[in-house]
């Protein structure tokens, strides 16, 4: 009886889901409601500056093409040697069809899996990659050896600008932005990604 149960459920879940991925394709008939792909945000946290910084700088130079900027310490951790106002990693932000090559390039890393939890309800979704070597394209380099580096992507609608541009600054409505299901859907029909629970090794 409780497995009879248990199969209902999931196909009353499958039923919700087609439906409003059918919701979703008939909202993006409206121009201004078809999301796309910002941004994708490479991080890499160091500790320190100096050879340790450049290293890690060089790693996301390699990776997108493009020169990263040095993220500065918020406040001084005395038991971490860090120093307000010292650099303490590296980031790069990669927009346009650049940002696609890329997000295909590293979601191969996991099988194009993403964990359900890595999703919020506007538009940002983010994963980790434990050795940048995984990554296809990118072979071992002993100067610089082995790092791991923080993603975040984000999807939006256009109009968002208005957000954030410096004269006629608005509000954005909480239902304009593209909340944690849509993006999912979005993820999966345009980059192949499949949502899951866990990350299980796959062979």
């Amino acid at each position: 009886m409780k497995s009879e149960v248990s199969a209902d459920s999931k196909k009353a879940i499958a039923a919700k889901l087609k439906k409003s991925e059918q919701n979703f394709e008939a909202d993006w008939k409206n121009p201004m409601r078809y999301p796309y792909l910002e941004k994708i945000v490479l991080n890499i946290g160091v500790g320190t500056g100096g050879e340790e910084l450049e290293r890690a700088s060089q790693v996301l130079e390699d990776l997108t093409k493009q020169k990263p900027v040095r993220r500065l310490a918020k406040k001084s951790v005395k038991e971490w040697g860090i120093r307000k106002g010292g650099p303490i990693g590296v980031m790069v932000t990669v927009r346009g069809e650049a940002a696609i090559r890329l997000l295909k390039r590293l979601l191969i890393v996991y099988n194009n899996r993403i964990l359900r939890r890595s999703f919020d309800d506007y538009g940002n979704f983010s994963f980790g990659i434990d050795e940048h070597i995984s990554i296809p394209g990118v072979e071992y380099d002993s100067t610089i050896g082995i790092w791991g580096l923080n993603i975040s992507g984000r999807i939006v609608r256009k109009g968002m600008r208005v957000r954030t541009r410096r004269k006629k600054w608005t509000k954005i409505k909480k239902d304009h932005y593209v909340k944690r299901e849509e993006t999912q859907y979005f993820l999966k029909k345009f980059f192949k990604a499949r949502i899951v629970r866990r990350l299980e090794i796959e062979y």
